[in-house]
Protein backbone atom coordinates (compact mmCIF):
# COMPACT_ATOMS: atom_id res chain seq x y z
CA UNK A 1 0.00 0.00 0.00
CA UNK A 2 1.87 3.13 -0.77
CA UNK A 3 2.18 5.37 2.36
CA UNK A 4 1.29 8.94 2.57
CA UNK A 5 3.69 11.59 2.63
CA UNK A 6 3.74 14.18 5.04
CA UNK A 7 4.07 17.90 3.89
CA UNK A 8 7.42 18.24 5.52
CA UNK A 9 8.57 15.07 3.24
CA UNK A 10 7.44 16.86 0.47
CA UNK A 11 8.94 20.61 1.07
CA UNK A 12 6.88 23.75 0.43
CA UNK A 13 5.04 23.77 -2.85
CA UNK A 14 5.55 26.84 -4.80
CA UNK A 15 1.95 27.70 -4.90
CA UNK A 16 1.78 28.33 -1.25
CA UNK A 17 5.18 30.62 -1.37
CA UNK A 18 4.29 34.29 -0.69
CA UNK A 19 7.38 36.09 -2.97
CA UNK A 20 8.81 39.46 -2.33
CA UNK A 21 10.14 40.86 -5.53
CA UNK A 22 12.33 43.78 -4.58
CA UNK A 23 14.98 45.57 -6.32
CA UNK A 24 17.20 48.66 -5.22
CA UNK A 25 18.58 51.94 -7.35
CA UNK A 26 21.64 53.54 -5.19
CA UNK A 27 24.25 55.50 -5.85
CA UNK A 28 26.81 53.29 -6.61
CA UNK A 29 28.24 50.19 -6.24
CA UNK A 30 29.27 49.44 -2.93
CA UNK A 31 27.32 48.58 -0.13
CA UNK A 32 29.57 50.17 2.32
CA UNK A 33 30.25 53.26 0.64
CA UNK A 34 27.25 54.24 -1.15
CA UNK A 35 23.72 54.82 -0.01
CA UNK A 36 20.31 53.34 -1.70
CA UNK A 37 18.04 56.03 -3.75
CA UNK A 38 14.96 53.98 -4.60
CA UNK A 39 12.80 50.58 -3.06
CA UNK A 40 10.26 49.11 -5.22
CA UNK A 41 8.82 45.78 -4.35
CA UNK A 42 6.05 43.37 -5.12
CA UNK A 43 4.46 40.43 -3.09
CA UNK A 44 3.15 38.11 -5.35
CA UNK A 45 1.54 34.43 -4.17
CA UNK A 46 0.14 31.86 -6.93
CA UNK A 47 0.60 35.06 -9.47
CA UNK A 48 -1.81 37.18 -7.94
CA UNK A 49 -0.19 40.77 -6.64
CA UNK A 50 -0.67 40.72 -2.83
CA UNK A 51 0.96 44.32 -2.40
CA UNK A 52 3.22 46.80 -3.62
CA UNK A 53 5.76 48.71 -2.19
CA UNK A 54 7.74 51.82 -3.84
CA UNK A 55 9.30 55.20 -2.35
CA UNK A 56 12.42 57.21 -3.45
CA UNK A 57 15.01 57.12 -0.44
CA UNK A 58 17.03 60.03 0.87
CA UNK A 59 20.95 58.97 0.32
CA UNK A 60 21.95 62.00 2.65
CA UNK A 61 24.25 62.85 -0.48
CA UNK A 62 25.20 64.16 -3.68
CA UNK A 63 23.79 61.59 -6.44
CA UNK A 64 26.74 61.39 -8.83
CA UNK A 65 26.24 61.92 -13.05
CA UNK A 66 26.35 59.08 -14.03
CA UNK A 67 24.04 57.46 -11.63
CA UNK A 68 21.59 60.24 -12.71
CA UNK A 69 22.34 59.90 -16.44
CA UNK A 70 21.64 55.96 -15.56
CA UNK A 71 18.32 56.44 -13.69
CA UNK A 72 17.00 59.83 -14.33
CA UNK A 73 16.85 60.60 -10.35
CA UNK A 74 18.64 63.96 -9.39
CA UNK A 75 19.03 65.48 -6.58
CA UNK A 76 16.22 67.56 -6.15
CA UNK A 77 13.79 64.43 -6.99
CA UNK A 78 15.07 63.22 -3.37
CA UNK A 79 14.82 66.91 -1.15
CA UNK A 80 11.26 65.91 0.18
CA UNK A 81 12.34 61.84 0.36
CA UNK A 82 12.28 60.14 3.88
CA UNK A 83 15.64 58.88 4.72
CA UNK A 84 16.18 54.96 4.77
CA UNK A 85 15.95 55.47 8.85
CA UNK A 86 12.53 56.06 8.48
CA UNK A 87 11.62 53.64 5.66
CA UNK A 88 13.10 50.54 6.97
CA UNK A 89 10.49 49.54 9.62
CA UNK A 90 7.23 49.64 7.01
CA UNK A 91 9.83 47.65 4.43
CA UNK A 92 10.87 45.25 7.28
CA UNK A 93 7.03 44.81 7.98
CA UNK A 94 6.36 44.19 3.95
CA UNK A 95 8.87 41.24 3.61
CA UNK A 96 8.24 39.46 6.53
CA UNK A 97 7.45 36.58 6.28
CA UNK A 98 8.53 36.48 2.69
CA UNK A 99 10.84 35.07 0.36
CA UNK A 100 12.86 37.41 -1.85
CA UNK A 101 13.38 37.27 -4.79
CA UNK A 102 15.84 39.63 -6.36
CA UNK A 103 17.93 39.65 -10.12
CA UNK A 104 21.31 39.59 -8.77
CA UNK A 105 19.93 39.59 -5.64
CA UNK A 106 23.65 39.57 -3.90
CA UNK A 107 23.60 43.00 -4.47
CA UNK A 108 20.58 43.74 -3.52
CA UNK A 109 20.47 42.40 -0.02
CA UNK A 110 24.13 43.47 0.69
CA UNK A 111 22.58 46.67 0.35
CA UNK A 112 19.74 46.41 2.62
CA UNK A 113 21.94 44.43 5.21
CA UNK A 114 24.49 47.51 5.70
CA UNK A 115 21.40 49.64 5.54
CA UNK A 116 19.93 47.54 8.66
CA UNK A 117 23.25 47.13 10.18
CA UNK A 118 23.83 50.84 10.19
CA UNK A 119 20.40 51.33 12.28
CA UNK A 120 20.84 48.64 14.68
CA UNK A 121 18.22 46.44 13.26
CA UNK A 122 19.08 42.63 12.34
CA UNK A 123 20.36 41.39 9.24
CA UNK A 124 17.89 39.86 7.20
CA UNK A 125 17.06 36.44 7.81
CA UNK A 126 14.37 35.59 4.93
CA UNK A 127 15.33 33.05 2.11
CA UNK A 128 16.55 34.55 -1.11
CA UNK A 129 15.74 33.48 -4.75
CA UNK A 130 18.38 35.22 -7.34
CA UNK A 131 16.11 34.89 -10.70
CA UNK A 132 19.63 35.71 -12.67
CA UNK A 133 21.04 32.27 -11.27
CA UNK A 134 18.07 30.51 -12.27
CA UNK A 135 18.15 32.15 -15.86
CA UNK A 136 21.79 31.16 -16.23
CA UNK A 137 21.20 27.40 -15.36
CA UNK A 138 17.71 27.26 -17.40
CA UNK A 139 18.07 29.79 -20.35
CA UNK A 140 21.99 28.85 -20.91
CA UNK A 141 22.88 28.81 -25.01
CA UNK A 142 19.58 30.61 -25.56
CA UNK A 143 20.23 34.36 -24.39
CA UNK A 144 23.61 35.98 -24.97
CA UNK A 145 23.76 37.49 -21.74
CA UNK A 146 21.72 37.25 -18.09
CA UNK A 147 20.84 40.99 -17.77
CA UNK A 148 17.26 41.98 -17.03
CA UNK A 149 16.68 43.63 -20.04
CA UNK A 150 17.71 40.90 -22.07
CA UNK A 151 15.58 37.78 -20.41
CA UNK A 152 12.98 40.31 -20.23
CA UNK A 153 12.28 40.83 -23.99
CA UNK A 154 13.69 37.35 -24.89
CA UNK A 155 10.45 35.75 -22.58
CA UNK A 156 7.92 39.03 -23.92
CA UNK A 157 7.40 39.83 -20.43
CA UNK A 158 4.55 42.71 -19.65
CA UNK A 159 7.05 44.87 -18.01
CA UNK A 160 10.08 45.84 -18.92
CA UNK A 161 13.20 47.36 -16.58
CA UNK A 162 13.71 50.51 -16.71
CA UNK A 163 16.75 51.11 -14.28
CA UNK A 164 13.43 52.68 -12.14
CA UNK A 165 13.09 50.37 -8.83
CA UNK A 166 9.19 49.34 -9.07
CA UNK A 167 9.67 49.02 -13.09
CA UNK A 168 12.24 46.29 -12.96
CA UNK A 169 10.57 44.77 -9.61
CA UNK A 170 7.33 44.12 -12.02
CA UNK A 171 9.91 42.84 -15.03
CA UNK A 172 11.70 40.50 -12.24
CA UNK A 173 8.45 39.61 -11.01
CA UNK A 174 7.35 38.61 -14.61
CA UNK A 175 10.90 37.12 -15.18
CA UNK A 176 10.27 34.37 -11.74
CA UNK A 177 6.88 33.62 -13.49
CA UNK A 178 8.20 32.64 -16.45
CA UNK A 179 11.37 30.56 -14.48
CA UNK A 180 8.62 29.04 -12.51
CA UNK A 181 7.36 27.57 -15.66
CA UNK A 182 10.22 26.45 -17.02
CA UNK A 183 12.06 24.69 -14.15
CA UNK A 184 8.72 22.42 -13.29
CA UNK A 185 10.16 20.85 -16.37
CA UNK A 186 13.01 19.57 -14.40
CA UNK A 187 10.74 18.55 -11.52
CA UNK A 188 10.79 21.73 -9.61
CA UNK A 189 7.76 22.13 -7.46
CA UNK A 190 9.00 23.16 -4.30
CA UNK A 191 10.69 25.74 -2.76
CA UNK A 192 13.20 24.19 -1.43
CA UNK A 193 14.11 22.55 -4.93
CA UNK A 194 14.03 26.25 -6.73
CA UNK A 195 16.19 27.65 -3.80
CA UNK A 196 18.99 24.33 -4.42
CA UNK A 197 18.82 25.36 -8.27
CA UNK A 198 21.18 28.04 -6.99
CA UNK A 199 24.02 25.45 -6.57
CA UNK A 200 22.89 22.49 -9.13
CA UNK A 201 24.55 22.19 -12.77
CA UNK A 202 21.74 21.51 -14.51
CA UNK A 203 23.33 18.47 -16.77
CA UNK A 204 20.52 16.26 -16.92
CA UNK A 205 20.73 14.30 -13.64
CA UNK A 206 18.51 16.79 -12.04
CA UNK A 207 15.12 14.88 -12.86
CA UNK A 208 16.46 11.75 -11.04
CA UNK A 209 15.80 13.33 -7.65
CA UNK A 210 12.54 12.08 -8.13
CA UNK A 211 14.17 8.63 -7.03
CA UNK A 212 14.56 10.11 -3.65
CA UNK A 213 10.93 10.88 -2.80
CA UNK A 214 9.68 7.96 -1.04
CA UNK A 215 13.01 7.53 1.04
CA UNK A 216 11.87 7.44 4.63
CA UNK A 217 13.57 9.93 6.90
CA UNK A 218 15.18 8.31 9.34
CA UNK A 219 18.87 6.57 9.66
CA UNK A 220 19.90 3.49 7.12
CA UNK A 221 22.47 2.62 4.64
CA UNK A 222 21.73 3.84 1.00
CA UNK A 223 23.01 2.56 -2.38
CA UNK A 224 23.13 3.74 -5.56
CA UNK A 225 22.28 0.79 -7.98
CA UNK A 226 22.97 0.99 -12.28
CA UNK A 227 21.49 0.01 -14.99
CA UNK A 228 22.47 -4.04 -14.18
CA UNK A 229 21.45 -3.69 -10.92
CA UNK A 230 25.19 -3.57 -9.65
CA UNK A 231 25.96 -0.84 -6.80
CA UNK A 232 27.59 1.98 -7.77
CA UNK A 233 28.03 3.59 -4.05
CA UNK A 234 27.12 3.11 -0.67
CA UNK A 235 26.66 5.33 2.37
CA UNK A 236 24.98 6.08 5.44
CA UNK A 237 23.04 8.74 6.89
CA UNK A 238 21.02 10.05 10.02
CA UNK A 239 18.05 10.99 7.26
CA UNK A 240 18.04 9.00 4.32
CA UNK A 241 15.77 11.21 1.67
CA UNK A 242 17.66 14.50 2.79
CA UNK A 243 20.92 12.65 2.63
CA UNK A 244 20.12 11.27 -0.90
CA UNK A 245 18.77 14.58 -2.08
CA UNK A 246 21.77 16.68 -1.01
CA UNK A 247 23.78 14.88 -4.13
CA UNK A 248 21.50 16.47 -6.40
CA UNK A 249 22.06 20.20 -5.15
CA UNK A 250 25.08 21.04 -7.27
CA UNK A 251 28.15 18.93 -6.01
CA UNK A 252 31.38 19.46 -7.91
CA UNK A 253 33.29 16.74 -7.59
CA UNK A 254 33.22 15.15 -11.05
CA UNK A 255 33.27 11.78 -9.48
CA UNK A 256 29.41 12.81 -8.30
CA UNK A 257 28.54 14.34 -11.72
CA UNK A 258 29.52 10.64 -13.21
CA UNK A 259 27.87 8.73 -10.45
CA UNK A 260 24.33 10.56 -10.84
CA UNK A 261 24.80 9.75 -14.62
CA UNK A 262 25.06 5.97 -14.13
CA UNK A 263 22.05 5.76 -11.60
CA UNK A 264 18.92 4.07 -12.47
CA UNK A 265 17.70 3.27 -8.88
CA UNK A 266 17.61 4.04 -4.78
CA UNK A 267 17.67 1.43 -2.89
CA UNK A 268 17.82 1.92 1.37
CA UNK A 269 18.03 -0.44 4.16
CA UNK A 270 16.75 1.54 7.30
CA UNK A 271 18.44 1.01 10.79
CA UNK A 272 17.76 1.83 14.51
CA UNK A 273 20.95 2.82 15.32
CA UNK A 274 23.35 4.87 13.90
CA UNK A 275 25.89 2.19 15.06
CA UNK A 276 24.25 -0.36 13.11
CA UNK A 277 24.22 1.80 10.26
CA UNK A 278 27.93 2.33 10.20
CA UNK A 279 29.04 -1.14 10.49
CA UNK A 280 26.25 -2.60 7.65
CA UNK A 281 28.06 0.42 5.46
CA UNK A 282 31.29 -1.08 6.27
CA UNK A 283 30.63 -4.69 5.63
CA UNK A 284 28.75 -4.05 2.52
CA UNK A 285 31.52 -1.76 1.26
CA UNK A 286 34.00 -4.46 1.96
CA UNK A 287 31.67 -7.34 0.42
CA UNK A 288 30.76 -5.75 -2.78
CA UNK A 289 33.41 -3.31 -3.35
CA UNK A 290 31.81 -0.02 -4.93
CA UNK A 291 33.44 1.22 -7.85
CA UNK A 292 32.71 4.94 -6.82
CA UNK A 293 33.71 4.11 -2.94
CA UNK A 294 37.64 5.18 -2.44
CA UNK A 295 37.14 2.16 0.80
CA UNK A 296 36.06 -0.31 -1.51
CA UNK A 297 38.61 -0.15 -3.94
CA UNK A 298 41.29 -2.99 -3.71
CA UNK A 299 44.67 -2.12 -2.66
CA UNK A 300 47.22 -4.51 -1.32
CA UNK A 301 47.10 -4.52 2.45
CA UNK A 302 50.69 -4.83 4.86
CA UNK A 303 51.39 -5.70 8.08
CA UNK A 304 54.64 -3.98 10.40
CA UNK A 305 55.91 -7.31 12.37
CA UNK A 306 58.18 -7.28 14.92
CA UNK A 307 59.82 -10.50 15.90
CA UNK A 308 61.59 -11.09 19.09
CA UNK A 309 61.79 -14.87 19.69
CA UNK A 310 63.86 -15.95 17.28
CA UNK A 311 67.45 -15.85 16.42
CA UNK A 312 67.56 -13.05 13.82
CA UNK A 313 65.04 -10.31 15.97
CA UNK A 314 63.59 -7.90 13.30
CA UNK A 315 61.23 -4.98 12.12
CA UNK A 316 59.87 -5.97 9.00
CA UNK A 317 57.09 -5.37 6.65
CA UNK A 318 54.68 -8.54 5.41
CA UNK A 319 51.53 -9.37 3.25
CA UNK A 320 50.51 -12.38 5.10
CA UNK A 321 50.29 -12.50 9.26
CA UNK A 322 50.50 -15.48 10.99
CA UNK A 323 50.43 -16.70 14.16
CA UNK A 324 53.85 -17.30 14.97
CA UNK A 325 54.23 -15.41 18.12
CA UNK A 326 54.91 -12.02 16.67
CA UNK A 327 53.71 -8.75 16.98
CA UNK A 328 51.43 -7.05 13.77
CA UNK A 329 50.41 -3.58 13.35
CA UNK A 330 47.85 -3.56 10.75
CA UNK A 331 46.34 -3.89 8.18
CA UNK A 332 47.71 -0.74 6.40
CA UNK A 333 48.97 0.43 3.12
CA UNK A 334 51.78 0.14 2.25
CA UNK A 335 53.40 3.79 2.08
CA UNK A 336 52.07 3.87 5.75
CA UNK A 337 54.24 0.77 6.79
CA UNK A 338 56.71 2.53 5.74
CA UNK A 339 56.39 5.64 7.15
CA UNK A 340 55.66 3.72 10.47
CA UNK A 341 59.18 1.75 10.42
CA UNK A 342 60.92 5.10 9.36
CA UNK A 343 59.04 6.52 12.90
CA UNK A 344 60.28 3.71 15.15
CA UNK A 345 63.97 4.30 13.48
CA UNK A 346 63.80 8.04 14.22
CA UNK A 347 62.24 7.04 17.92
CA UNK A 348 64.10 4.43 18.98
CA UNK A 349 67.68 4.04 16.68
CA UNK A 350 66.35 0.47 15.55
CA UNK A 351 68.73 -1.48 13.18
CA UNK A 352 68.55 0.09 9.74
CA UNK A 353 70.24 -2.89 7.37
CA UNK A 354 68.20 -5.51 5.98
CA UNK A 355 70.40 -8.26 7.79
CA UNK A 356 71.02 -7.19 11.31
CA UNK A 357 73.09 -10.26 12.38
CA UNK A 358 75.50 -9.49 9.70
CA UNK A 359 76.05 -5.69 9.95
CA UNK A 360 79.80 -4.70 10.62
CA UNK A 361 78.98 -0.95 11.35
CA UNK A 362 76.94 0.01 8.63
CA UNK A 363 77.35 3.87 7.88
CA UNK A 364 73.74 4.44 10.19
CA UNK A 365 75.46 3.28 13.44
CA UNK A 366 78.51 6.20 12.58
CA UNK A 367 75.31 8.63 12.36
CA UNK A 368 74.01 7.24 15.69
CA UNK A 369 70.66 6.14 13.96
CA UNK A 370 71.57 2.67 13.93
CA UNK A 371 72.44 0.11 16.80
CA UNK A 372 75.24 -1.25 14.69
CA UNK A 373 76.67 -4.67 14.87
CA UNK A 374 75.31 -5.22 18.88
CA UNK A 375 72.82 -7.79 18.43
CA UNK A 376 71.79 -7.63 22.06
CA UNK A 377 71.47 -3.44 21.54
CA UNK A 378 69.25 -4.41 18.57
CA UNK A 379 67.13 -7.18 20.46
CA UNK A 380 66.56 -4.23 23.38
CA UNK A 381 65.38 -1.91 21.06
CA UNK A 382 63.04 -4.16 19.45
CA UNK A 383 61.60 -5.30 22.91
CA UNK A 384 61.03 -1.19 23.55
CA UNK A 385 59.24 -0.85 20.08
CA UNK A 386 57.07 -4.15 21.44
CA UNK A 387 56.72 -2.39 24.42
CA UNK A 388 55.44 0.96 22.89
CA UNK A 389 52.81 -1.04 20.30
CA UNK A 390 51.06 -3.08 22.86
CA UNK A 391 51.24 -1.05 26.19
CA UNK A 392 53.17 2.46 26.33
CA UNK A 393 52.67 4.37 22.56
CA UNK A 394 54.37 7.63 24.49
CA UNK A 395 58.05 5.79 24.80
CA UNK A 396 57.37 5.98 20.36
CA UNK A 397 55.76 9.18 20.56
CA UNK A 398 57.47 11.52 22.85
CA UNK A 399 61.24 11.15 21.19
CA UNK A 400 59.94 11.66 17.52
CA UNK A 401 57.78 14.93 19.20
CA UNK A 402 61.68 16.21 20.73
CA UNK A 403 63.33 15.17 17.15
CA UNK A 404 60.72 17.32 15.57
CA UNK A 405 61.42 20.22 18.04
CA UNK A 406 65.32 19.97 17.68
CA UNK A 407 64.34 20.14 13.92
CA UNK A 408 62.47 22.95 14.44
CA UNK A 409 64.87 24.92 16.51
CA UNK A 410 67.52 24.53 14.18
CA UNK A 411 65.11 26.28 11.32
CA UNK A 412 65.71 22.48 9.62
CA UNK A 413 61.56 22.65 8.99
CA UNK A 414 61.55 20.96 6.21
CA UNK A 415 62.88 17.71 8.24
CA UNK A 416 60.56 18.78 10.97
CA UNK A 417 57.53 18.64 8.86
CA UNK A 418 58.72 15.15 7.65
CA UNK A 419 58.82 14.00 11.18
CA UNK A 420 55.69 15.45 12.09
CA UNK A 421 53.99 13.60 9.30
CA UNK A 422 55.52 10.60 10.50
CA UNK A 423 54.51 11.08 14.02
CA UNK A 424 51.07 11.53 13.30
CA UNK A 425 50.61 8.87 11.17
CA UNK A 426 51.78 6.88 14.21
CA UNK A 427 49.82 8.44 16.46
CA UNK A 428 46.93 7.32 14.73
CA UNK A 429 47.78 3.68 14.01
CA UNK A 430 48.42 3.19 17.69
CA UNK A 431 44.94 4.64 18.70
CA UNK A 432 43.40 2.70 16.72
CA UNK A 433 45.45 -0.42 17.63
CA UNK A 434 44.59 0.33 20.95
CA UNK A 435 41.06 0.77 20.74
CA UNK A 436 39.96 -2.09 18.54
CA UNK A 437 42.53 -4.17 20.99
CA UNK A 438 40.52 -3.29 24.00
CA UNK A 439 37.07 -4.63 22.38
CA UNK A 440 38.74 -7.65 21.23
CA UNK A 441 39.90 -8.50 24.46
CA UNK A 442 36.38 -7.86 26.03
CA UNK A 443 34.85 -10.58 24.44
CA UNK A 444 30.89 -10.59 24.50
CA UNK A 445 29.77 -7.32 25.70
CA UNK A 446 26.50 -5.98 25.65
CA UNK A 447 25.42 -2.38 26.10
CA UNK A 448 22.50 -0.31 25.68
CA UNK A 449 21.52 2.83 24.04
CA UNK A 450 18.20 4.12 24.59
CA UNK A 451 15.89 1.26 24.33
CA UNK A 452 18.41 -0.59 22.22
CA UNK A 453 20.73 -3.55 22.93
CA UNK A 454 23.45 -4.20 21.21
CA UNK A 455 25.74 -7.06 21.34
CA UNK A 456 29.67 -7.06 20.48
CA UNK A 457 31.98 -10.03 20.32
CA UNK A 458 35.38 -9.70 19.57
CA UNK A 459 35.16 -6.09 18.43
CA UNK A 460 32.40 -6.60 16.14
CA UNK A 461 28.97 -5.88 16.35
CA UNK A 462 27.08 -9.95 16.79
CA UNK A 463 23.28 -8.28 17.32
CA UNK A 464 20.97 -5.81 18.26
CA UNK A 465 17.22 -6.02 19.51
CA UNK A 466 14.89 -3.53 21.24
CA UNK A 467 13.90 -4.32 24.69
CA UNK A 468 11.85 -3.88 27.66
CA UNK A 469 12.57 -3.12 31.03
CA UNK A 470 14.08 -6.60 31.65
CA UNK A 471 17.79 -5.70 30.58
CA UNK A 472 19.32 -9.45 32.33
CA UNK A 473 17.08 -11.45 29.72
CA UNK A 474 18.77 -9.93 26.53
CA UNK A 475 21.87 -10.66 28.62
CA UNK A 476 21.42 -14.17 29.22
CA UNK A 477 19.59 -15.17 26.21
CA UNK A 478 22.73 -14.04 24.21
CA UNK A 479 25.03 -15.21 26.68
CA UNK A 480 23.43 -19.01 26.57
CA UNK A 481 25.24 -19.60 23.55
CA UNK A 482 28.75 -21.00 22.25
CA UNK A 483 31.50 -18.64 23.61
CA UNK A 484 33.26 -16.27 21.76
CA UNK A 485 35.79 -18.05 19.16
CA UNK A 486 39.47 -17.34 19.87
CA UNK A 487 40.91 -14.76 18.19
CA UNK A 488 44.25 -14.86 16.15
CA UNK A 489 47.12 -12.30 17.21
CA UNK A 490 46.31 -9.92 14.28
CA UNK A 491 43.47 -8.17 12.81
CA UNK A 492 41.63 -8.73 9.22
CA UNK A 493 41.35 -5.89 7.41
CA UNK A 494 37.38 -6.31 7.59
CA UNK A 495 37.66 -7.11 11.41
CA UNK A 496 39.98 -3.60 11.85
CA UNK A 497 37.77 -1.63 9.67
CA UNK A 498 34.81 -3.05 12.02
CA UNK A 499 36.12 -2.60 15.19
CA UNK A 500 37.35 1.25 14.30
CA UNK A 501 33.79 2.29 12.95
CA UNK A 502 32.35 0.62 16.56
CA UNK A 503 35.19 2.28 18.87
CA UNK A 504 34.46 5.58 17.02
CA UNK A 505 30.95 5.73 18.20
CA UNK A 506 31.94 4.60 21.59
CA UNK A 507 33.68 7.76 21.83
CA UNK A 508 31.02 9.88 20.26
CA UNK A 509 28.32 8.29 22.49
CA UNK A 510 30.13 8.09 25.46
CA UNK A 511 27.90 9.46 27.53
CA UNK A 512 24.60 7.47 26.24
CA UNK A 513 25.88 3.90 26.53
CA UNK A 514 25.61 1.86 29.44
CA UNK A 515 27.21 -1.44 30.02
CA UNK A 516 25.16 -4.45 30.96
CA UNK A 517 28.12 -7.09 30.32
CA UNK A 518 31.54 -7.75 29.77
CA UNK A 519 32.79 -11.56 29.79
CA UNK A 520 36.75 -10.02 29.11
CA UNK A 521 38.53 -7.21 30.53
CA UNK A 522 37.26 -4.11 28.99
CA UNK A 523 38.96 -0.69 29.51
CA UNK A 524 39.32 2.15 27.06
CA UNK A 525 43.17 1.98 27.78
CA UNK A 526 44.74 5.99 28.65
CA UNK A 527 47.32 4.66 26.14
CA UNK A 528 44.85 4.70 23.37
CA UNK A 529 44.50 8.20 23.67
CA UNK A 530 48.34 9.66 23.87
CA UNK A 531 47.18 13.45 24.17
CA UNK A 532 47.20 14.62 20.38
CA UNK A 533 50.92 15.39 20.75
CA UNK A 534 51.11 15.41 16.85
CA UNK A 535 47.94 17.77 16.81
CA UNK A 536 48.33 21.01 15.28
CA UNK A 537 46.70 22.39 18.58
CA UNK A 538 50.01 20.98 20.31
CA UNK A 539 53.16 23.25 19.17
CA UNK A 540 51.68 26.19 16.91
CA UNK A 541 55.10 27.76 16.44
CA UNK A 542 56.62 24.02 14.84
CA UNK A 543 52.94 23.61 13.16
CA UNK A 544 53.54 26.79 11.19
CA UNK A 545 57.22 26.84 10.55
CA UNK A 546 55.98 22.95 9.18
CA UNK A 547 53.43 24.42 7.27
CA UNK A 548 55.36 26.94 6.17
CA UNK A 549 58.41 24.36 4.88
CA UNK A 550 55.89 22.54 3.22
CA UNK A 551 54.30 25.22 0.93
CA UNK A 552 57.61 26.60 -0.10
Amino acid sequence: MPIQRSFEDLGTPLSAVTFCVIDLETTGGSAADDAITEIGAVKVRCGETLGTFQTLVDPGREVPAFIRLLTGISRDMLVEAPSIEAVLPSLLEFVRGTVLVAHNARFDVSFLNAALARNDYPTLSNRVVDTATIARKTLAGEVPNNKLSTLAGYLRCAHQPSHRAYADALATTDLLHHLIERVAGYGVNTLEDLCAMSFTRMDGTWHKISLADDLPRGIGVYRFVGAAGATLYIGKATDLRARVRSYFYGDPRRKIRDLLRETQGIVVEPHATTLEAEVAEARAIAEESPPYNSAGKKKPIWYLKVTLDRPRARMSRVRTPRSDGAIYVGPLEARAVQALMDAARDALTIHRCSEPARCRGCVFSQMGTCSGRDPESHREDLRRLAVALEVEPRRLLEPLLARMNRLAASERFEEAAEVRERGALLERALVHRHEVGALRRAGDVVLTIGERAIWLRCGRLAGAVDISEDDDRVVRAWMSGPGPPEMPPYMTSAAAREGRVIASWLRRHASEVRILHASGTWSWPAAARPGGLFRPRSDPAVRDRARAAQTA
